[in-house]
C-alpha cells in the first residue's frame, strides 16, 4: 500500500512540474517584447538604400518638405506593436485570468488521469502472474496477501471475491459486481470535474461577451455627440471576442477527454471483472482438486 501512494504522489508531482513548466512558457511568450515587422523591413531598407546626392541650391520650401516630421518618426517609434499573447492577456481581464487558473487545474488534472486511468495499471501483469503461480501451487492465503498488498481494480476485486468465497460462488460474484461498481463510481466522479469545466467554459465565455459589449456601448452612450473613441469601443469588443474564445477553446477539450477518460474507464472495469472471474474459477477448480502426495 505504501508503494501504491508513493507511485500516486509520484506521478502527481510529475503533473504539476509539467504543468509549471508550461506556464514559464506562456509567461515568456507573453512579456517578451515582439518588434513590429514593418519597423524591421524598413530599418533594412534605410540601411541598404544608396545616400541621395546633395542638391547645389535646394529651395527653402522643398528642403522643408524633404524634411523627415520629428513627430511622426517619435510616434511611429516610440510605439512598437504588442505581441498577440499579451494584447489577449491584457484584453481578458480578471475573467481571462480566472479562466488562466482553471485551464492550468485542467491540464493537471488530465495529465494525472492519463497517468493512473490505464489497463496497465488495474489490471498489473506481476499481479496475474503471483496470482497464477500461487495458485497453481496451491497457496491460497497468499493469494489473499498478494492481492492485499496491492491497491489495483483487479486486487480488489479478487480480494472481496476470495474473503466471499465460502458463501459459494454466486456471492463471491456478488461481492465482485458490488465492489466493481463502487470503483467504477469512484472512478466516475473524478472525471466529473471534466464535465463541469466544459460546461462552464461557454457560461463564463458569456459573462465576458456580455461585459465587453457592455463597455463598448456605454462608450458611445456616454460620449455626449462627440465622436467615441474607436480604441475605447476597439477594447471591448475584443475583451468580447477574447474572453468567449478563451472559454470555447477550454470547454471542448475537457467533453473530449471527459468522454475519454468515461470510455477507458468501462474499458478497465471490463478487462478487470474478466480477469478477477477467471482467477475465482481457477482458485476453486484448484481447491477441489485432491492434494498430490508429497515425494519421499
Amino acid at each position: 500500500m505504501a508503494n501504491v501512494s508513493l507511485g500516486s504522489a509520484d506521478r502527481g508531482r510529475r503533473a504539476w512540474s509539467l504543468v509549471g513548466f508550461a506556464a514559464y512558457l506562456v509567461a515568456c511568450l507573453t512579456f517578451a517584447p515582439m518588434p513590429s515587422s514593418s519597423n524591421l523591413f524598413a530599418q533594412e531598407a534605410a540601411k541598404q538604400a544608396p545616400a541621395p546626392a546633395p542638391a547645389a541650391n535646394p529651395a527653402p520650401a522643398q528642403a522643408e518638405a524633404a524634411a523627415p516630421s520629428p513627430t511622426a518618426d517619435s510616434q511611429s517609434g516610440s510605439a512598437p506593436k504588442k505581441s498577440l499573447l499579451r494584447w489577449a492577456i491584457e484584453a481578458s481581464g480578471p475573467i481571462g485570468f480566472f479562466l488562466l487558473c482553471l485551464s492550468i487545474y485542467f491540464t493537471a488534472l488530465v495529465i494525472k488521469l492519463f497517468m493512473e486511468l490505464r489497463v496497465s495499471e488495474a489490471v498489473p501483469a506481476g499481479l496475474v502472474e503471483k496470482l497464477e503461480l500461487a495458485i497453481k501451487d496451491r497457496k491460497f492465503q497468499e493469494a489473499y496477501d498478494v492481492c492485499r498488498d496491492n491497491d489495483s481494480f483487479l486486487a480488489r476485486l479478487v480480494r472481496s471475491g476470495v474473503a466471499n468465497l465460502p458463501n459459494g460462488r454466486t456471492e463471491a460474484k456478488e461481492a465482485m459486481n458490488a465492489t466493481q461498481d463502487e470503483i467504477v463510481t469512484s472512478m466516475e466522479s473524478r472525471i466529473s470535474y471534466l464535465a463541469i469545466i466544459g460546461t462552464l467554459g461557454p457560461m463564463i465565455g458569456l459573462v465576458g461577451t456580455i461585459a465587453g459589449m457592455i463597455a463598448s456601448f456605454q462608450e458611445i452612450a456616454t460620449a455626449a455627440g462627440a465622436q467615441p473613441k474607436p480604441e475605447k469601443v476597439a477594447e471591448g469588443i475584443s475583451t468580447a471576442l477574447f474572453i468567449t474564445l478563451e472559454g470555447v477553446s477550454l470547454s471542448v477539450p475537457a467533453i473530449f477527454f471527459f468522454a475519454m477518460f468515461r470510455n477507458r474507464i468501462a474499458l478497465m472495469a471490463m478487462e478487470s471483472a474478466k480477469v478477477a472471474d477467471r482467477t475465482i474459477i481457477a482458485l476453486l477448480a484448484a481447491a477441489k482438486q485432491p492434494k498430490q502426495p508429497s515425494a519421499t
